[in-house]
């Protein structure tokens, strides 16, 4: 029961972000609304409200009531309640162990690579990988880049690592991991994913002084993939929306309240 409500939480902040949140520009009160929205399935289902209700019975007499018994043997019935246990937990533990895997993989990255201090994050240049991500605070970049590229890059990474894009990734990760049977666990992961890509690219824009090389380098990085789940990937989800987002457009603060059609959700699931 606690998943099933903490499922239905999260389709009801998935499906309103769908339908009313998508295309708007409050990259910031958006990863708010979806950080929420993680939290709420977590802790929400504990919560119960009880009410005590009475009812006047009707007078039944004895001769009235009749209950037949039937005597079932359930000595060679199977209990499929067992079955979607195991069923669940074996998806628990596979996603559980790819995770670790990753992780493994990245930390022995790290281990082999020379490491660069700086003053807000620690880079490492790998030929290891093919694009360039941050985790944590480190980022990782393929030395093939040139040093105009680098630079647009970092002032696109650096933001996630200002920013702790981590948190929001450790949480729909462990979302992803105990609802890995609800389909809107992993919509809501790419949602979270992709927000954090137009809160980089919004804060990379400002920086740089040549927008155009900016948007360059995103199509040179577009064809490589991200190592770990846990990290941001430069080139994640490359398409002509993300470059549409990147448009600078005044857009009414009223739009902001679009957040509220979330309060239904509250009031139908309470």
């Amino acid at each position: 029961m606690y998943l099933l409500k903490s499922a239905v939480w999260l389709t009801g902040f998935t499906l309103v972000y769908l339908l009313f949140l998508r295309d708007e520009r409050f990259f910031m009160l958006k990863r708010m609304y979806l950080i929420s929205g993680i939290l709420i399935s977590f802790i929400f289902p504990i919560i119960t409200f009880h009410y005590q209700v009475e009812m006047v019975a009707s007078e039944i007499s004895a001769g009235e009531l009749s209950v037949d018994f039937q005597d079932i043997s359930s000595s060679g019935s199977i209990d499929y309640k067992y079955i979607l246990l195991i069923l669940y937990l074996s998806g628990i533990l596979f996603f559980t162990l790819k995770l670790f895997w990753q992780a493994r993989s990245l930390y022995i990255t790290i281990n082999k690579a020379n490491i660069n201090n700086l003053d807000q994050a620690k880079l490492i240049r790998t030929s290891e990988i093919s694009s360039s991500f941050s985790f944590l605070n480190y980022v990782f970049i393929n030395p093939s880049v040139n040093e105009t590229e680098e630079k647009e890059i970092m002032n696109h990474e650096l933001v996630h690592v200002h920013q702790k894009h981590w948190f929001d990734l450790f949480l729909v990760e462990l979302l992803c991991m105990f609802q890995w049977a609800n389909p809107f666990a992993w919509i809501y992961s790419r949602i979270i994913r992709l927000n954090h890509e137009y809160l980089a690219d919004e804060a990379a824009l400002q920086r740089s002084i040549h927008p155009a090389i900016y948007k360059a380098t995103l199509l040179n990085q577009m064809f490589s993939s991200p190592v770990i789940s846990l990290s941001n990937s430069f080139s994640y989800s490359l398409n002509k929306k993300r470059f549409d987002m990147m448009k600078k457009t005044d857009t009414s603060p009223y739009r902001k309240m679009k957040v509220l059609f979330v309060l239904p959700v509250f009031a139908f699931v309470f």
